[in-house]
């Protein structure tokens, strides 16, 4: 008998890493891991430039070295880089590295198995400081694989924030800047359409998609990809042994997509004190009479705020880091 096919809503994390590291793509025509000649012309520019300025003669040396490690089986750098068995993923070096775990991450949601539970916040972090860092070369190869595992990293780094600062990057100095917005590509795959498509559902308005600049709000890019079976969803947030929960069945009522916040929370019609929903972040809250006024508010935040009481009754600010559908008449009796 054969087993069922694996789907991004069953496979585990130890599924997600298993595709990975045999180019078994999803929502892709070629392999996103086979990165290592893109890398290869980086170094080769880079290397041509340092000879530039520092001489042919005084680079040839500290150069080759570079490249070899010190062995005589080039004689110049350049043959060195030109060698078949040469590869920075398989030599461990560590920009080849760090494209290889962020397009773990950007494409199926997953750390590498070595980053324990409670590192992957931190790791999370340090991940969208690295994503700054590689800006300049995305931008000088816009059509590479390189800067599409870039895309597909920094949108659900954007997508999967809660990683705060306050929450994150307690032992970090920096906090990465990436703003709250998808690219349309990464979406793209992420939802398994074209990228037409894409542009097809923020040119009409039907869809929810919502543009700023020319990419997609975090928020109505979330919403959009909770109705999509191909969306890998992120699960870096949940040990590696929890299996994952079987699709939940089709809606038979108008589906409401409410933010959820860090202890499973959700916003709901109950929250209103003295006939009022308070949205914002302390200081900037804004009080609405109407629930679904209130939720359209939330729905446009990059990161909503609601007040609502602890288990002692208390009433405090949360922040939603999730987004959770479930049907209008269920929502109400709330």
């Amino acid at each position: 008998m054969s087993m069922p096919a694996l789907t991004p809503e069953t496979m585990t994390a130890a599924d997600r890493r298993r595709a990975w590291f045999e180019n078994d793509p999803p929502n892709l025509a070629e392999s996103l891991r086979d990165f290592d000649h893109e890398l290869l012309e980086v170094l080769r520019d880079t290397l041509q430039t340092v000879e530039l300025l520092r001489g042919e003669s005084a680079a040839a040396g500290p150069l080759l070295d570079l490249i070899s490690g010190g062995t005589d089986r080039a004689e110049t750098w350049r043959d060195a880089i030109r060698a078949p068995s040469l590869s920075l993923l398989d030599a461990e070096w560590v920009g080849a590295v760090f494209l290889d775990h962020a397009g773990l991450y950007g494409l199926y949601g997953v750390t590498p198995e070595e980053i324990s539970f409670g590192e992957r916040d931190l790791w999370l972090a340090k991940l969208g400081l690295g994503l700054l860092d590689w800006e300049s070369i995305a931008q000088r190869r816009p059509d590479s694989r390189v800067a599409l595992i870039l895309k597909l990293a920094r949108s659900r780094y954007v997508l999967d924030k809660d990683i705060s600062p306050e929450n994150a990057c307690r032992e970090e100095e920096e906090y990465s800047t990436l703003d709250d917005a998808v690219d349309v590509e990464a979406l793209a795959i992420f939802g398994g359409v074209t990228e037409g498509r894409i542009r097809n559902i923020l040119s009409s308005g039907d869809g929810g998609l919502e543009k700023v600049g020319q990419r997609v709000t975090a928020v109505s890019a979330a919403a959009w990809l909770k109705g999509r079976k191909e969306f890998f969803a992120s699960i870096w947030q949940q040990p590696d042994e929890v299996v994952p929960e079987a699709p939940s069945p089709d809606f038979s009522d108008e589906v409401v997509f409410v933010p959820v916040a860090a202890d499973g929370s959700h916003f709901h019609p109950g929250l209103a004190r003295g006939g009022k929903f308070m949205i914002g972040a302390k200081g900037e809250e804004v009080q609405y009479g109407s629930f679904d006024e209130a939720l359209s508010t939330l729905q446009k935040m990059a990161t909503p705020r609601w007040r609502r009481p602890n288990e002692a009754g208390n009433w405090g600010i949360v922040s939603g880091r999730d987004w959770k559908r479930i049907e209008r008449r269920q929502l109400m009796s709330m």
